[in-house]
């Protein structure tokens, strides 16, 4: 058995052997070894088994996620998922797609700024993030969405979906898009992201995002008993959809959840009934592998994951939903109150804001479990 574990900052693959013991698993390392390539990786193989000639890597699969909107009281939480395909187990998709992508911001650049949300879209201005994630839906659908309903059917289930119509503010609510983003340039950025990632045999399978809203968000930490906990659930249960679309070993990478260190139960809840192997367990970082359907999983949550390119899309991806829907929520009560100052939604502007709409509030019969989330 295989296991590939982060180890001062680089990989390294260590061989494993399962025993079943007393109804469960205990793992000895069988023949233990570390190498930090996958070169290196073949060239031992051949060395501890006997091999006459060297393997090729398998296709693996790699998964990031992250999240937008913890902290606020108002607006939705989003939490993303983005789904990849290489042929390659230790391909840095930064490193394999430097033409088409940056990871800073650049006078006239023209590759896809991946980055974390807070880079991406320090200015305040949305046409960066706007333009990076439509980009990337292009290449993935062949089309930009033209209102805020099509976003939200390119990457959310059904499921999430369905959890919009108690929300009043959005009934009937219109918003196009793009809202500040030139649809040539996304295009044309789409096109060079396709090829290089052709040429660097790297897919872009799927994008899912969950949308939490308020009445969702205040019943789920009631059961849950803390937000950190709701935002682990929510996220892996992403994780969990798109395993289920993986058929080789996996990477999943995660940005840490509030401050929690400890995620092994969550996975054995969420992700499988297996053995789970803890690695790391620090402020940092959190490292887990598990032998799940004959392929081999490792997980790790990391502080500031936005390093690792499939979590850095995720964060982009659920920054901008939220954003949009921070437009629809502020231009909704712009509307019953002109000259309303805009809000955030975190906490500190949000109870000015819902004083401000109080009245209104009142009389249009909207009540605050539908629109005030309570952590």
């Amino acid at each position: 058995m295989l296991r590939r574990i982060l180890c001062n900052k680089s990989y390294k693959y260590y061989f494993f052997s399962a025993t079943k013991v007393n109804n469960g698993r205990m793992f000895q390392i069988a023949q233990s070894t570390a190498v930090s390539t996958v070169r290196d990786l073949r060239w031992r193989l051949v060395e501890l088994h006997n091999l006459d000639n060297l393997f090729e890597v398998e296709v693996s699969f790699l998964i990031g996620t992250d999240e937008a909107g913890y902290g606020p009281n108002l607006g939705p939480l989003t939490v993303t998922g983005t789904l990849w395909k290489t042929e390659d187990v230790s391909t840095d998709l930064y490193q394999a797609l430097t033409e088409s992508v940056r990871q800073s911001r650049v006078k006239k650049g023209e590759g896809i700024f991946i980055a974390d949300s807070k880079r991406v879209y320090s200015s305040g201005a949305i046409g960066e993030l706007e333009t990076s994630v439509l980009s990337v839906l292009f290449s993935l659908n062949g089309r930009i969405p033209e209102t805020w309903v099509e976003l939200l059917e390119m990457i959310s289930p059904a499921e999430f979906i369905d959890r919009i119509p108690d929300q009043t503010w959005l009934s009937g609510r219109e918003l196009e898009l793009p809202l500040k983003s030139e649809p040539e340039r996304i295009k044309r950025l789409a096109g060079a992201f396709q090829a290089e990632c052709a040429n660097a045999s790297v897919e872009l399978l799927e994008i899912q995002c969950a949308a939490i809203f308020p009445p969702q968000f205040n019943s789920q930490v009631e059961v849950l008993g803390n937000k950190a906990t709701l935002l682990s659930a929510e996220t892996l249960k992403i994780v969990q959809r798109m395993m289920a679309k993986t058929d080789d070993d996996l990477e999943i990478g995660c940005d840490k959840h509030g401050g929690r260190s400890k995620y092994s139960a969550l996975l054995q809840q969420y992700l499988t009934e297996e053995f789970v192997i803890v690695g790391e367990e620090s402020l940092e970082a959190s490292d887990y592998s598990f032998r799940e359907s004959g392929r081999d999983v490792v997980v790790r949550f990391q502080a500031k994951g936005e390093s690792f390119l499939p979590t850095a899309l995720s964060s982009l991806v659920s920054k901008y939903l939220r954003e949009v829907f921070m437009r629809l929520w502020n231009d909704f009560w712009q509307l019953q109150i002109p000259g309303l100052k805009p809000t955030k939604g975190y906490p500190v502007d949000a109870k000015r804001f819902k004083s401000d709409i109080a009245k209104v509030q009142a009389e249009l019969g909207i009540a605050d479990r539908l629109i005030w989330r309570n952590r």
